[in-house]
């Protein structure tokens, strides 16, 4: 294993363990057998190495998600599924509920709303692709397509957006409005 491994791998355990403020650079060095100082020849800081640690995370419990979803389910269940998925996984998870955490949400938000962030975010490319074949299906017109993903564009740079200190429960929140949303929007 290299050295960007060995850190990887030492960094995940650790995160997974304690938590993003309780883990320190100099212990995630030791575990993975490098020297502090060649730890910066691999990542810039420890934002830098937990972000990509997030990622990988990330990547993994949402296509656990997609894999468990039942995408034949209506519309609201589906979009109830997914947010009570979405919930017990992050929950659970001491690297995923870190986007909550206003020490590194900001990071986090910021790499997952920039372009590069939504075109390597597959949760994202799957959903909106999932969404967009459904509704054409559905016989959906190509301007009411439009309106529902602009309106899904708007969830999802609230998502990128509001940290829970600035707004409580937005995770909860932002369920009740998508749920509604296409209650309303299906009637």
């Amino acid at each position: 294993m290299d050295k960007k491994e060995a850190l990887k791998t030492a960094a995940y355990e650790i995160f997974s363990k304690k938590g993003y403020k309780a883990t320190g650079i100099s212990e995630i060095a030791k575990q993975a057998g490098v020297a502090v100082g060649s730890f910066y020849n691999y990542y810039e800081s420890k934002e830098a190495i937990f972000l990509d640690i997030y990622i990988d995370e990330n990547n993994r419990v949402r296509q656990a998600m997609i894999n468990e979803m039942d995408l034949k389910l209506d519309m609201v269940e589906l979009v109830g599924k997914i947010f009570k998925q979405s919930r017990n996984y992050v929950s659970s998870n001491k690297i995923l509920v870190e986007w909550y955490n206003p020490v590194i949400s900001k990071e986090l938000h910021s790499y997952y709303s920039s372009e590069e962030g939504k075109a390597a975010n597959p949760f994202y490319q799957f959903l909106l692709k999932t969404f967009t074949n459904r509704m054409v299906e559905e016989g959906y017109s190509q301007e009411k397509i439009q309106d529902i993903l602009q309106v899904y564009n708007l969830f999802y740079y609230m998502d990128m957006n509001i940290a829970e200190n600035e707004f409580p429960n937005i995770g909860r929140t932002l369920e009740i409005l998508a749920t509604n949303f296409i209650k309303g929007f299906l009637k």
